[in-house]
């Protein structure tokens, strides 16, 4: 079964299901290892991990496809992409799905931000005109070539003009054919219960650590009746400070002596992880 067909099963069911970002191969598979049953591969933890640059529209969509295609390459489990703004105009965004179809993941999330765009929870965002995006929802789905592709429309409006026109144009993306619906930013959970009436859709919850909306469980969200809950940027956060507080222990005691249990095992990071011991035995079996 495709990935874009396996998220669609889950959708179907109703249910809440957790969604973390990974930020590379390597968390990809750690996360699939732990048992999650969709991967979400964010622009802002692209940004950020590969280019240590901030996310306001500075990686480009071969970029993005380049480091989609290797998380998807890593595991065998649906991944929900960012696209921004599709990277452009109408042209532009149907480009962007089929570069992101080509590099094998199960949905697309667009916005509709002005480009260049700005993280969902930094302030000074701009938002096109409703039309401007339905045109884009449309303009992706055409471009799509399975059906099965999920096409998630996102809404950047409520810290721009307000949760009433962030409503009214996610019943207009619904309209236009999305498959999921994304309001970013809400700031309560009075907005979020808002929100679910009046749509249909399956929704995000998106949970960014230390951002506008309440940080909420997977059963809070499900009480909420959203779809995906969405921790896109957790693995990055904890990574920097990771890095960090190990940089700064062996900085001060000159060894990473005291350090160790913030580590992995080397040996587990090879067999459990990196699996290993299977390309030395098939390097085993070619060797005859």
């Amino acid at each position: 079964m495709s990935g874009a067909r396996e998220l669609r099963e889950l959708l179907g069911r109703g249910e809440t299901f957790l969604v973390p970002g990974a930020y590379n191969a390597l968390v990809a598979r750690v996360l699939e290892l732990e048992g999650f049953p969709v991967l979400y591969a964010g622009g802002y933890a692209a940004a950020a991990a590969n280019y240590a640059l901030p996310d306001i529209g500075l990686v480009t969509q071969t970029e993005m496809v380049d480091h989609i295609a290797r998380i998807v390459g890593a595991v065998d489990l649906p991944i929900i992409a960012d696209a921004d703004t599709g990277f452009g105009e109408l042209t532009n965004t149907a480009r962007a799905v089929r570069e992101y179809e080509s590099a094998g993941v199960a949905a697309i999330q667009l916005e509709d931000q002005v480009f260049p765009k700005r993280c969902g929870h930094m302030e000074g965002k701009r938002v096109v005109p409703t039309d401007a995006m339905v045109e884009k929802i449309r303009a992706a789905l055409a471009a799509r070539s399975s059906a099965d592709t999920v096409i998630i429309a996102r809404t950047d409006a409520i810290a721009v003009t307000g949760l009433e026109d962030a409503i009214r144009r996610l019943r207009a993306y619904e309209t236009a054919g999305a498959d999921v619906l994304f309001p970013d930013a809400p700031r309560s959970v009075k907005e979020m219960r808002e929100i679910r009436a009046a749509v249909t859709l399956p929704l995000v919850a998106n949970m960014s650590e230390h951002g506008k909306t309440p940080l909420l469980s997977r059963d809070e969200i499900a009480e909420l009746k959203y779809e995906i809950a969405l921790y896109p940027s957790s693995t990055l956060f904890a990574a920097a400070q990771s890095a960090r507080e190990t940089a700064r222990a062996l900085a001060s005691a000159g060894t990473t002596r005291d350090a160790l249990d913030r580590l992995m095992v080397f040996g587990e990071l090879n067999e459990d992880v990196l699996g290993l011991s299977a390309w030395q035995e098939g390097e085993r079996r070619a060797a005859g």
